[in-house]
């Protein structure tokens, strides 16, 4: 990683992104729409624009830039790299130059022209239009430290050859257990793009007890996140029922607190989790995992309860029997004529 780029990693950037990214402002300045997703031709214009609208009172100066970006890791989080060239899919937006003046209060329409090469390859390529408080530095683009970036992320199809292929690569419960004292339990899913095209997995996750009766159905990728070309994506699914309150203070407290914990988020037994997905028009898949939930302050105090129950049941027929062996050995009442 270059001195540059590390150093334009400082800048405050805000995007959405459809389930990928969050923060729909920046300095009061709001962005419409977010997120594009567009179907283009090779060689062919398509036009589209972004609203943007001034919230504050003040003339904000605008200057626009367009960044291809990457997956970062498993998170779904976006990596930019502002010190790349123009080059690739970068280079088919065609937008005003800056700055773009906006006064206080004031909405404007920005036109966007895209247009793929001729030999653009077909499936997804992936940019954002940046709209920064600094003018980019074209020279030396780490210069950008320290302005701040609202942007809209495109999503481009382009047509032709689109491979949709993908598949759960791992499903499993968070850390790799297999054994939880309480609800909630975070089921993972580890969804694998392997075509050249992104995809956003939905399904359910279903949700079993020891009997075979359903005890649960979650909705997978609710809020619609997707997988970008060749990379995996972590997608999390809560099973829940209560609130779940912080312990802390001493261990009595703390021991008191988690038992609440397991009360409001009950469950016993060996549970089978199975999830099944579809992405785009051709992939499906599933998988399944089995874990055990022992609530175990419950059943300690439940045990002890029971101990106390069954010893007090025990002293009571001790005395009730010595009761009755004392009624019996007193002598009989002589019978009246």
């Amino acid at each position: 990683m270059s001195k540059k780029f590390a150093t334009s990693l400082l800048v405050a950037i805000f995007v959405v992104f459809g389930g990928f990214f969050i923060a729909p402002t920046a300095n009061a300045l709001t962005l419409i729409a977010p997120t594009f997703e567009q179907n283009v031709d090779p060689g062919v214009a398509s036009k589209t624009e972004i609203k943007l609208y001034n919230e504050t009172q003040d003339t904000l100066s605008l200057y626009p830039e367009v960044v291809s970006f990457t997956a970062n890791g498993e998170t779904g989080q976006p990596t930019f790299d502002f010190d790349a060239p123009l080059e690739g899919v970068a280079t088919w937006f065609d937008l005003p130059e800056g700055p773009i003046m906006l006064q206080g209060g004031e909405r404007k329409v920005i036109p966007i022209t895209i247009t793929p090469p001729i030999d653009a390859e077909p499936g997804g390529h992936y940019a954002t239009v940046f709209f920064g408080t600094s003018a980019p530095n074209l020279e030396d683009p780490g210069s950008l430290a320290l302005a701040t970036k609202l942007g809209s992320l495109f999503l481009l199809r382009v047509f032709g050859d689109v491979t949709e292929t993908g598949n759960i690569a791992e499903f499993g419960l968070d850390g790799n257990k297999t054994t939880l004292n309480r609800l909630p339990a975070t089921l993972f899913t580890r969804f694998q793009n392997s075509g050249n095209i992104h995809l956003r997995p939905e399904g359910t996750v279903t949700i079993k007890n020891l009997l075979g009766a359903e005890t649960a159905k979650l909705d997978f990728n609710a809020k619609k996140g997707a997988t970008l070309p060749d990379s995996i994506r972590k997608y999390d699914t809560i099973w829940e029922k209560g609130q779940v309150k912080q312990a802390s203070g001493n261990f009595w407290n703390k021991f008191w607190t988690e038992f609440a914990n397991e009360k409001n988020n009950f469950a016993l037994g060996r549970y089978k989790a199975s999830i099944a997905l579809t992405a785009g028009t051709l992939v499906q898949d599933n998988a399944e995992i089995t874990f055990w939930v022992w609530p175990w302050r419950i059943m300690m105090v439940s045990l002890l309860v029971l101990a106390l129950v069954i010893l007090l049941l025990i002293l009571f027929i001790k005395r009730y029997n010595k009761w009755i062996v004392a009624k019996a050995k007193e002598p009989a009442e002589p019978q009246k004529k």
